[in-house]
Order: C-alpha cells, then structure tokens, then sequence
C-alpha cells in the first residue's frame, strides 16, 4: 500500500482511513510505512498526534515510542535564509528547478525522545535537534534549541521551568527502557517502578 500512496490524490483522507482501519494512530504500520517512505519522518510504536499528519513535520524527523503530540504541532526543519538579498524560496531550493543543490539551506533533523508530551500549538523550528525522553513542551511553545531529558519547558521562545521526576525514577526509567516494550509488558514495568498511574 505505501508504494502506491504517492499517487493517490486526497493523500491525507486516504492516510486516515488506513490508520483507522489498523487501530489508528498508536497501531497503524502502513500510516508509519507511508511516512517514513514519502515523507522522511520515522515514527515508534503507540505514538500519536498532529506530526503523524502528511505535511506537519519536515524530513528527517524522529519521533520515538509512547509520544503524545497535541493538534496542531509543527516541526520546521529549516529556515529562509535572512542574510541573503532574497529569501525566497526560488534563489535556494534546488527543488524548485531555478538553483543547484550546493545553494539549499541547511536543513536539520529532529529526534523527539521516547516518552514526551508535546502540547498544543507548538512550533519547534531548525534550532532544535533533540526533545528528551520524557520531556514536557508545554502548549503554544516555540521550541528553539534542545530540551534535556524530563525537562519541562514552555514559552516563546520555550525556557525550562521544571524538571520532572526524581532523580531515582529518571535513572529506574532510563535503565528500564520501558518504551521498547508492548502497552502490556510497559503497564508493568511503570507498576514496578513505582509510577502509581490509576
């Protein structure tokens, strides 16, 4: 199915109904399949949000497992080229036909951790390479370098204001791995580590 999906017009419907005929989001192989293929964002197990959707997420994005995205989430990989006489489009993507490849901008990738809940309305522009495991972004934060692992950050542009957890349970959940897990075997893992969720 992912080999024929550039072809097909009405690309994000169809890409819906994949996801729903597989489980959606968190399960659907073929929404991941076609992402990855056509779009250059590789997706883990159960994760879900707005970067699953064709377009919100430039190439080389890395989104790991359990990742909780909120609507309208958007991950910018590069940026127009403000020293330059003209910032448009046409004077440095060679996609566009009009200059070589060597005149592109740098286009960065970003790794979003395993574990992360990325809010709302939130932009992570080219500055950012890396959101950490477990890391908070809070809603309509725009995100423009790294965030450590557990850090909780909001704000324009996005400062850390808190770490979560302690440092036992950071270091048990690091060791642990729980993300590699099926939901089941992680439930465990969590009650066994003490997470106390309901």
């Amino acid at each position: 199915m992912a080999r024929h999906f550039a072809a097909l017009p009405l690309k994000r419907r169809f890409l819906a109904l994949v996801a729903r005929s597989e489980g959606g989001q968190f399960t659907s192989l073929s929404l991941r399949a076609i992402l990855d293929r056509h779009y250059g964002v590789r997706v883990g197990n159960y994760s879900y949000g707005s970067l699953l959707e064709p377009g919100m997420a430039d190439r080389d994005t890395v989104i790991g497992s359990y990742v909780s995205i909120g609507p309208n989430v958007r991950r910018l990989g590069a940026a127009h080229p403000v020293d330059s006489l003209s910032m448009h489009p046409y004077w440095y993507n060679p996609a566009l036909g009009l200059v070589p490849a060597d005149a592109d901008v740098e286009r960065t990738g970003c790794e979003i951790g395993h574990e992360s809940w990325i809010g709302a309305n939130v932009t992570i522009l080219p500055g950012c390479r890396r959101i950490g495991i477990g890391a908070v972004v809070g809603a309509g934060a725009v995100v423009t370098r790294d965030v450590p692992d557990f850090a909780v950050v909001v704000g324009t542009p996005a400062r850390q204001i808190a770490e979560r957890l302690t440092d036992d349970q950071r270091r048990g959940l690091l060791d642990a791995r729980p993300w590699e897990l099926a939901p089941a075997d992680c439930r465990a893992t969590l009650d066994r580590l003490g997470d106390g969720v309901r």
